[in-house]
């Protein structure tokens, strides 16, 4: 589950190919298993994950997908008080109004040195609005929660990975 491309992949032995693989199997397994034994949503654990590995290959780079990934879970609680402000003001307006300063502030961060990966904050975003429930505190812990497992997971991965391919 590493960044590994196709051409990549064929330079490497067949053991190293399936080495890899199996790698990155096990600790997605582990990974899953400790988000459910935690009772939080496998689902936003691998947004954490896909999210850790949206750019770049360094762990730097990761976890600086990763703080997009949270920001965007953020964005995301905010955007459902902004409708829900809204809805009495514009009724059915509320949402695609928020979903376009949504998308004005996500682009617009897109400039911003260090954590400027939209992609990273849409899948923040689509951690939140996927939960389908009011922003709470104890929902946003659980998704932050989750989302890091995951990253956690793609940056251990990815480490082994590359261990074992070199």
């Amino acid at each position: 589950m590493s960044n590994t491309s196709t051409p990549a992949a064929m330079a490497i032995s067949p053991g190293t190919f399936h080495g890899i693989t199996l790698v990155g199997a096990v600790v997605a397994a582990v990974t899953t298993f400790v988000t459910l034994a935690a009772a939080l949503p496998a689902w936003a654990m691998f947004l954490g994950w896909v999210g850790y590995n949206s750019r770049g290959q360094t762990v730097r780079e990761g976890l600086a997908n990763l703080v997009a990934l949270l920001l965007g879970i953020v964005f995301g609680a905010g955007t459902a008080l902004l409708i829900g402000w809204l809805t009495p003001h514009v009724g059915n307006l509320a949402t695609p109004l928020a979903v376009f300063a949504d998308v004005v502030l996500v682009l617009s961060l897109r400039a911003l040195p260090g954590i400027n990966n939209p992609l990273a904050y849409f899948l923040g975003l689509i951690s939140f609005f996927a939960a389908s429930q009011p922003p709470t505190p104890s929902l946003l812990a659980g998704l932050v929660a989750a989302g890091v497992l995951g990253a956690l997971g793609g940056g251990i991965s990815n480490v082994l990975q590359g261990r074992l391919a070199r």
